[in-house]
C-alpha cells in the first residue's frame, strides 16, 4: 500500500503528554514568579482593552469561556508534511464563526521559544518601574490548538479576549472548514520578526 493511501494517525488531548510531552492544560495559569503581580494588575489599564468591539466580544465569547472545552472532540493531531511537522486537523465538518478553542499555556515573562507563544497583552511593571514583556507559551503546556499551523490566507482567526482580568486567546473559524482539514491561522509579522532575531 502506498503512503498516500495509508491512514493518518490521529492524537486526541489525552495523547499529549505521551506522544508529544506536552502537559494538557484545560486553562492557562501564571508563571509563579509574576503571579502576585498580575493578580493586583488591572488590565482594563491596557490600550487594547479599549479597542473597538472588544466589550463585544466579551459578551459573545464570555460564556464559552466560563463553559471551557473539556470534552471538546472536534479536533485531531497529524503529521502534515515532514516540512511543517505536525498540525491540528478538524475531526468533523465545522461551520464558519465557530469557536475552535481557546489557546492555553503559561503566561510568563520568561525568555521563550516564539514557535508556541502568543504576545500577551498586560504589560504590568516590576519593582524597578521596567515594563514586563509578556508572552503566552504553550511550549511544554497547552493542548491540541498549539499544533496550528501558519498560513498566509488562514482558516481561522485569532481573537484576544479580556475575560476576568485575564487576557484569553480564542481561535475562530473564518470558513467553513471540511473534515479532515487542516486548520492554519496567521501568525503575525512580530512572529516572524522575532524568529529572524532567534536566528541571526
Amino acid at each position: 500500500m502506498s503512503d498516500q493511501l495509508q491512514p493518518r494517525r490521529k492524537f486526541y488531548q489525552e495523547d499529549l503528554s505521551k506522544f508529544f510531552l506536552v502537559e494538557h492544560l484545560q486553562n492557562s495559569y501564571i508563571d509563579p514568579d509574576i503571579l502576585p503581580l498580575l493578580e493586583n494588575y488591572d488590565i482594563t489599564t491596557d490600550p487594547e482593552y479599549f479597542e473597538e468591539a472588544v466589550q463585544r466580544r466579551i459578551e459573545l465569547y464570555g460564556p464559552y469561556l466560563d463553559r471551557g472545552f473539556a470534552e471538546d472532540r472536534r479536533l485531531y493531531v497529524a503529521l502534515s508534511s515532514p516540512e511543517m511537522g505536525y498540525g491540528a486537523f478538524a475531526d468533523v465538518y465545522i461551520p464558519a464563526w465557530t469557536i475552535i478553542g481557546e489557546y492555553t499555556g503559561i503566561i510568563t515573562n520568561k525568555r521563550v521559544n516564539t514557535d508556541y507563544a502568543w504576545i500577551y497583552h498586560s504589560k504590568p511593571k516590576d519593582a524597578n518601574g521596567d515594563q514586563l514583556k509578556l508572552r503566552l507559551n504553550a511550549r511544554a503546556s497547552g493542548n491540541l490548538t498549539r499544533f496550528v499551523n501558519h498560513s498566509d490566507y488562514p482558516n481561522c482567526s485569532v481573537v484576544h479576549v479580556p475575560y476576568k482580568n485575564k487576557w484569553r486567546t480564542l481561535y475562530i473559524s473564518n470558513r467553513n472548514i471540511l473534515q479532515d482539514e487542516e486548520l492554519t491561522v496567521y501568525y503575525g509579522e512580530t512572529y516572524w520578526e522575532d524568529r529572524k532575531k532567534k536566528d541571526e
